[in-house]
């Protein structure tokens, strides 16, 4: 007996000496710290300072980095026996910046590349992506193999490589490597793109043994996921094997613009999603709200990813404002997300501190705001059936933004009916399953909006979805025109307004009722016949087939306007959408007052028993090719209204916490917000 109590004591005692092994939690102020560093490039890391990489990480209230192991220049940052370290760099400086960071208790993820990795790519042309016809596979471009050594190489022009060769066991050796001597907390691997389809001599022999069609692009992308998911798995594996709590990460596999990403779950092996987005060259500030929502009700922990840069990736001597990176902060935290600059060393391994100071103004703030939304789930009662088009899904999200719509994404979703109203976009993507439970959900009383094509079947042949019509064909002319009636012609003109694209042509049921007529132009304008300088002019007289009708709780719009509104944006559009979502959306959770360029979130924190409304404003400019975040104007006297489904005990603002006077009329609570700039947040507590 004595012996048994001595033996739990001892063990007892050796884990309290022992430290925990709680994992690393994923950081909410990060940095990715670029380090593509050529080998013409003499003196590597030779200014790297442990105390001045520290003072930088400090300054910008920084808890996580990823730093390098290995670049796009194939050339590795420590003493590698598998790869090859750069020629100019003569010591270890992965480790020590590993060492420096956890020194002050920042976490250390190391990036690897993949798909881009240049020497790699010279020496080995047998792991190198080819295209049907044999050539080169390049990131944005076909490879000139004629070029001269002097002629001028475009920004972002690499030579893409392949997973399904002997490279990914000369990965295999050196991610082993990297795990196996250091102490990391996580592997950030890039360049993982699935819409480069593969026709190397690997690929070809591993298509024929499966029957794949080569000249079926479809099935060659499935074969592409396929191999590379494979690829996944065992570099997963062998990251655990060695460190069971790091952190894992795919990047490639969550953006937006592939369907395939979203079609074969490319992103299904990462720990966490990290959503890169450069909002002021890529395409603007509304691609992380759906983004987000769709990855956290997904089950994952997301970081939202932009950069210190004017533009894009691999600039030196850019620079974003202090506002502009304050308020992509906050938009972050805002989503649920937790925040990443992007950065990019300069090769003598000295940090710049003007860059550290600029987002120590984004993340100090984010210290006071972060534990109001990382963690928390958007929820609402509009909801986006994801099509996985991204002109498709933009356009209908920012249609929403713009009108302070708070939404959700249904995919996934196991219980439709917590919807009140579900969003179908305007492209044929359901499949017959997904059709009966939206035809089902609205049986149970549910509302739906339906845009164009998005009411049929993926071949465009029959109406899946009962929008109380049959359907008869596609459009005949170049153009047509709206003219809407009065259930949704407020705020709207009485004329005929042009679409830039014309609707499907339906025929309603006779108990359907028809919201909105079609005009016709006279003629497409075609070199045989046209009139003036753009459209022709409209008939006189409606069209058979309507614009827009509405059948019980279900309305649908026979254009595609979310597509319409991404492409041209014409106000007109959105606004009849809304005056639409209003007929059938009678109790949204959230109602606010806001300019276009305002965002609203509602995230549901259920642990901390609160929801948090945020408000955010800070309107981009269009300079040159980028969009500009400069001024941050107050807004005053903003109206909140909210429709929660709890007692609400308490309600303050943050991050100032201060206590609010409401409002609380049959269960819907309202307070005003004196001012705010930039962002705030709105705690209900119950």
């Amino acid at each position: 007996m004595n012996k048994v109590i001595i033996f739990v004591s001892l063990l007892f005692f050796i884990y309290w000496i022992s430290p925990v092994q709680s994992g690393p939690k994923i950081g909410t102020r990060q940095i990715h710290l670029d380090f593509h560093t050529s080998e013409h490039i003499p003196d590597i890391g030779i200014n790297f300072s442990k105390q001045q990489f520290q003072q930088a990480l400090k300054t910008a209230h920084v808890n996580s980095i990823n730093i390098f192991g290995k670049g796009c220049h194939s050339w590795s940052y420590y003493p590698t026996k598998v790869g090859k370290i750069h020629p100019n760099l003569d010591f270890d400086l992965m480790g020590a910046q590993i060492e420096a960071c956890h020194e002050i208790d920042v976490d250390a993820c190391v990036y690897y590349t993949v798909g881009l990795s240049a020497n790699d790519a010279i020496n080995h042309p047998e792991w190198c992506v080819r295209e049907k016809d044999g050539r080169f596979n390049s990131l944005i471009s076909k490879w000139d193999r004629n070029a001269s050594a002097d002629d001028p190489i475009p920004p972002f022009h690499w030579l893409f490589l392949c997973v399904n060769t002997s490279y990914h066991q000369h990965i295999m050796k050196q991610v082993e490597e990297i795990c196996s001597n250091y102490p990391l907390d996580g592997m950030w691997f890039d360049i993982y793109q699935v819409d480069h389809l593969c026709y190397c001599e690997s690929c070809l022999k591993g298509m024929r043994a499966q029957g794949v069609n080569i000249d079926d692009p479809v099935a060659v992308a499935a074969y592409n996921a396929q191999t590379m998911k494979k690829h996944q798995t065992e570099l997963r594996e062998l990251v655990h094997k060695y460190r069971p709590d790091a952190l894992v990460f795919f990047n490639g596999t969550t953006a937006i613009n592939s369907y395939n990403n979203f079609y074969h779950k490319m992103y299904e092996f990462n720990t966490m999603q990290d959503l890169e987005d450069l909002p002021t060259i890529w395409g603007g500030y509304d691609k992380l709200p759906i983004q987000s929502k769709f990855f956290l009700h997904a089950g994952y922990p997301i970081t939202a990813m932009s950069g210190k840069f004017h533009k894009s990736w691999g600039e030196f001597g850019g620079f974003k404002h202090p506002n502009a990176l304050k308020y992509e902060a906050a938009s972050m935290i805002s989503w649920g997300a937790n925040c990443n600059f992007g950065d990019q060393l300069h090769p003598n391994g000295e940090m710049d501190m003007e860059t550290y100071r600029n987002i120590g103004v984004a993340f100090s703030y984010v210290e006071k705001i972060e534990n109001y939304g990382v963690g928390g789930i958007p929820v609402a009662k509009v909801a986006i059936w994801r099509s996985f088009d991204s002109a498709h899904d933009e356009g209908l999200s920012r249609i929403l933004l713009e009108r302070h719509v708070n939404f959700d994404v249904a995919n996934g979703v196991e219980d439709l009916n917590q919807f009140d109203v579900i969003l179908i976009p305007g492209i044929a993507f359901l499949t017959q399953f997904d059709a009966d439970r939206i035809n089902q959900y609205v049986k149970n009383g549910g509302g739906l909006i339906v845009l164009g094509k998005g009411a049929l079947d993926k071949n465009s042949n029959k109406v899946l979805l009962d929008i109380g019509a049959e359907y008869v064909g596609n459009g005949i002319y170049d153009i047509d025109y709206l003219v809407v009636g009065k259930e949704l012609n407020d705020g709207l003109v009485k004329s005929p307004f042009v679409n830039y694209d014309p609707c499907i042509r339906v025929k309603p049921d006779k108990d359907t009722k028809v919201l909105a007529t079609i005009r016709e132009p006279y003629f497409s304008r075609t070199f045989g016949k046209y009139s003036s300088h753009q459209n022709t002019p409209n008939r006189l007289q409606d069209a058979v087939h309507p614009g827009v009708i509405q059948n019980g709780k279900v309305i649908f719009f026979a254009h595609q306007l979310d597509k319409l509104y991404y492409e041209h944006g014409a106000r007109l559009h959105r606004d009849l959408f809304f005056n639409a979502l209003s007929l059938i959306n009678k109790n949204p959770m959230v109602k606010t007052e806001l300019p276009s360029a305002g965002r609203v979130s509602l995230l549901h924190q259920i642990d901390k028993k609160r929801y948090v409304v945020h408000l955010l404003y800070g309107p981009p400019i269009k300079r040159g090719d980028c969009e500009v975040i400069e001024d941050l104007p107050f807004l005053y006297n903003v109206p909140v209204q909210v429709d929660l489904p709890n007692k609400i005990k308490h309600v303050y603002t943050i991050p100032d916490m201060k206590e609010m006077q409401i409002t609380n009329k049959e269960g819907k609570i309202s307070v005003t917000v004196p001012e705010f700039q930039c962002h705030i947040g709105i705690v209900f507590e119950y």
